[in-house]
């Protein structure tokens, strides 16, 4: 496993990029906006209720098995967005008082922003 601050980007901001055992790669990436937060909280709850589960499993039980998962979104399960039906996306854009195009565009917003 190995861990570095990074920015994959040039002039982008610094990321923490990680690598794991099993040759996953992943980042930490740091909001910029208070607004950023909130959205991303509140798409991540919404995800845990709708997105289907391969395994079972509740996504925050499984990310908090070894230690407590605390001031992290989980973009793994905000990326499922785009993966559920329409008319789950739509419920969850209300939520939210967006568009399903709003809520994509943020998504891919963010991970262009990494790369």
């Amino acid at each position: 496993t190995s861990m570095t601050r990074a920015s994959l980007v040039a002039g982008g901001a610094e990321s923490l990029i990680y690598v794991t055992v099993t040759g996953r790669v992943g980042a930490f990436v740091p909001f910029t906006s208070r607004e950023d937060v909130e959205f991303y909280t509140s798409l991540e709850g919404y995800l845990r209720a709708e997105a289907p589960r391969p395994t079972g499993r509740d996504p925050q039980a499984y990310r908090s098995y070894y230690a407590p998962m605390k001031h992290v979104v989980d973009g793994d399960l905000c990326d499922a967005y785009g993966q559920l039906p329409y008319d789950a996306r739509q419920k969850i854009a209300e939520r939210l008082d967006r568009s399903v195009g709003e809520v994509m565009k943020k998504l891919e917003d963010t991970r262009n922003a990494l790369l």
